[in-house]
């Protein structure tokens, strides 16, 4: 479960920077948000991810911009507390992807932390912003 949670939610937060129009909801304050920064290019983003889909779009903090995710290359490492990491890898990718594409690069970095453990990401994830 702990696994499939942070796959979830790490395909998601790498899929966000694109842009789209301006809304009066929060995604950072959204239950379950999750923020992860990555590097697309030279740029540095904050992300938010808010949804369990594997390929669900993220918001770039700060901008109406969203990103959406075609392939992911992510390490997923959930280590229970006083216990042993139990790294997963994920290399999903769609079928036909869009292109031109920007690969971003997630360095190393807690998604959670708690009593049950830590759930940590890093890895590459592919996609595009939005608007084209």
């Amino acid at each position: 479960m702990a696994r499939r949670l942070l796959v979830i939610t790490a395909l998601a937060a790498l899929a966000a920077a694109a842009a789209v129009p301006a809304s009066n909801a929060d995604p950072i304050r959204a239950k379950g948000a999750t923020q992860i920064t990555a590097t697309c290019g030279a740029q540095q983003v904050t992300v938010v991810v808010n949804g369990n889909g594997e390929f669900t779009p993220a918001h770039v903090i700060g901008s109406t911009s969203v990103f959406i995710p075609t392939a992911f290359d992510l390490t997923f490492t959930f280590t229970p507390t006083g216990g042993t990491p139990m790294p997963e890898t994920d290399t999903s990718s769609k079928a036909a992807p869009i292109s031109p594409t920007t690969t971003c690069t997630i360095p190393l970095q807690t998604l959670f932390s708690g009593p049950e453990g830590t759930g940590m990401i890093e890895g590459t994830v592919t996609g595009f912003f939005t608007p084209r």
